[in-house]
């Protein structure tokens, strides 16, 4: 029986290295004879420091984008520390869109060491972001624009690293990534907040109501698009891990040779939890919020899931490439979840995005450990993956986001300190 349950496990395995290997080809292919396919076009836009993340208003109108070392230097150091920086400034920079280009127009300081991932509220009125060790802020979208707003901050606790944010579709609850707070002996939680929205989508008290540990080093959350799933991606399995995580079995998911950067040590892989909203909202939870762990390769640092629910994409930095997962199976049959590999095009990919009706991906290939500039690659997303497109970036793009009104993207270049207007038009 072992020996049989052995070979159908090597079989398996062997079967996804051999979709890599299909994938690698077809994307070769694809970058000859499918690069004709898309014309893309590219607006630079100088911001006042480094930039993380974009978000369009539901007008149209704006644009706002998170900027931390405003006036400042580069921040050099590791970042596990950068949040805790006191003479810092940080916040909000705001550009009026204007015949779909960008005017720079305003800025507003959060009053906390790093301005990180954004979302706008139900009903627009509301802007929400990750501050780092000063937790999550809430803001008045129209006192933004106006250069009047003040935060409203809600701690995760002490040097929580609050990194990346999303909201519920009906706004009552923000999942918070907070990448270094410690809980129940693992340095990396997710923050669960009540955020009282009133009828006009306005919020005015938000408080945490739970946190949730999940393993050591949490940058991502992603939630679904029916809002009952948050997902969220953790770089590290603890040393001592009190859980189970599934994929423990594959040698794409489950590794000890991780280096991030040459000359560094090598660690183990990273994993990725689903989270029951429901339970996780819940004052008395029957249950544990995490329905599923599966093992996620090299430093798992961002996800998305396809808009019919069919599948979740996780950007595996350390092995630079994209995990697909089979999103239904995550809590259903964990072990058997994992879809294929699709290399990303490029060194140390971070930011990715699914656009044009989830028919394209979007990567920033960071290469933030080369210390060189990065680059986008655009994939079409299909049985057989195929690179479309490589485009040149600025130093560590780091994230991807849509822009709504005219279906193209924002990339940040943090280190570039600026951010890219991104159109692509696919001919078919």
């Amino acid at each position: 029986m072992h020996t049989l349950q052995a070979v159908r496990s090597l079989s398996r395995h062997l079967k996804q290295h051999v979709i890599v290997a299909s994938v690698m080809l077809s994307m070769m292919h694809g970058l000859t004879a499918d690069a004709q396919g898309i014309t893309v076009k590219t607006a630079d836009y100088p911001t006042l420091g480094n930039p993380t993340s974009a978000i369009e208003t539901a007008d149209g109108r704006n644009v706002f984008v998170s900027v931390t070392n405003v006036a400042a230097p580069n921040f050099t150091g590791p970042d596990a520390v950068a949040d805790s920086r006191k003479d810092v400034v940080s916040g909000i920079q705001v550009f009026r869109v204007q015949k779909h280009r960008l005017t720079p127009s305003g800025f507003i300081r959060t009053g906390s060491a790093g301005a990180n991932g954004l979302v706008l509220l139900r009903g627009g009125k509301t802007l929400v972001v990750g501050v780092g060790d000063e937790g999550v802020a809430f803001l008045d979208v129209q006192e933004v624009v106006s250069g009047k707003a003040v935060p409203y901050l809600v701690s995760q606790g002490e040097k929580a690293g609050t990194f990346d944010i999303v909201a519920t579709p009906d706004g009552r609850y923000i999942f918070a990534a907070n990448e270094y707070g410690i809980l129940d002996g693992q340095r990396g939680n997710v923050g669960v907040i009540a955020t009282g929205i009133d009828e006009q989508g306005r919020v005015l008290n938000p408080k945490t109501v739970r946190q949730i540990p999940v393993g050591n080093v949490v940058p991502s959350v992603a939630i679904s698009s029916d809002g009952q799933r948050v997902y969220v991606a953790t770089e590290l399995v603890p040393s001592n891990p009190t859980v189970s995580i599934a994929g423990g079995s594959n040698p794409l998911l489950t590794k000890s040779d991780c280096v991030q950067r040459k000359g560094t040590p090598a660690r183990g892989n990273g994993f990725i939890s689903v989270i029951d909203v429901q339970l996780a909202t819940d004052e008395s939870p029957a249950r544990d919020a995490v329905v599923a762990r599966v093992a996620a390769g090299c430093s798992p640092v961002r996800l998305t899931e396809s808009a019919d629910a069919s599948s979740l994409f996780v950007m595996a930095r350390g092995d630079n490439a994209v995990l697909q997962y089979i999103a239904a199976v995550l809590v259903t049959d964990p072990e058997h979840a994992f879809q294929r590999t699709i290399p990303s095009g490029g060194d140390a990919p971070v930011g990715l995005r699914l656009f044009d009706h989830d028919r394209l991906l979007a990567v920033a290939n960071s290469n933030r450990f080369g210390d060189t500039p990065g680059k986008l690659t655009i994939f079409k997303v299909s049985d057989s993956p195929a690179l479309l497109k490589i485009l040149p970036a600025g130093l560590f793009p780091r994230n991807i986001s849509d822009a709504d009104t005219n279906g193209g993207l924002f990339l940040t270049n943090y280190s570039s300190r600026s951010v890219t207007q991104i159109s692509v038009t696919e001919r078919r």
